[in-house]
């Protein structure tokens, strides 16, 4: 685990708010606006107390027009309706996927919000079967990681998911798998690790192979 601020942006530097131009300033309000509180809430850290921020949104910085477009396009999706659990469930399955530990770090805490059993999150994170899911997370849960390791979606599953969530809602979660792949490549390739400071039990994920 990083002993020093200055390492929590893996491969890149932190950018310090007094060095961003007018983009980047645009991007880091919104940030500040909409994702400090959601971090304080959950449980996790997305800024430092400098202003600088860490996790994949240090990197999004220096690409603001993609940044804004992105955080646009996620907006839509949590306005989706679908259910926390559901949402966090497949969150935690691609996080997983991929090894991403800040993404995992992060939403440990939702998880536990949205009513996720202990066991059932610890299983998500270690990618194994998890037991005592709602029937919808259990089938989004699924649905998620039919399509990370098989790389589709068989018959019976593919009409339980739209009996369950209705076509609207399975693009919707087919959506959400694409944000946090996008994230979980960000932290990935950067190797951005989870902060000392992390409250959360899945912070020990960073020291798994593949995470730099």
């Amino acid at each position: 685990m990083p002993s020093s601020p200055d390492r929590l942006g893996g491969r890149l530097p932190l950018l310090r708010p007094a060095d961003l131009d007018e983009e980047q300033q645009q991007v880091h309000d919104v940030l500040t606006r909409i994702v400090v509180p959601e971090a304080a809430a959950g449980g996790f850290t997305a800024r430092l107390a400098d202003g600088r921020f860490i996790g994949p949104f240090n990197a999004l910085l220096r690409a603001p027009r993609i940044a804004l477009g992105l955080g646009a396009w996620t907006g839509r999706i949590t306005e989706a309706g679908l259910a926390e659990d559901v949402r966090q469930a497949v969150i935690l399955t691609v996080g997983s996927a991929w090894q991403a530990a800040y993404e995992i770090d992060a939403h440990v805490a939702a998880a536990r919000a949205a009513g996720l059993p202990e066991t059932a999150i610890t299983a998500l994170v270690d990618g194994t079967a998890p037991i005592g899911l709602s029937a919808d997370a259990d089938a989004a849960h699924r649905l998620t990681t039919s399509l990370l390791t098989g790389r589709g979606v068989p018959d019976e599953l593919y009409a339980e998911a739209i009996g369950r969530f209705g076509e609207p809602g399975v693009v919707a979660i087919l959506c959400l798998i694409g944000q946090y792949q996008t994230i979980s490549s960000i932290l990935v390739c950067f190797r951005v690790p989870v902060p000392p400071s992390s409250r959360s039990s899945a912070s020990s994920v960073e020291q798994r192979p593949g995470l730099g």
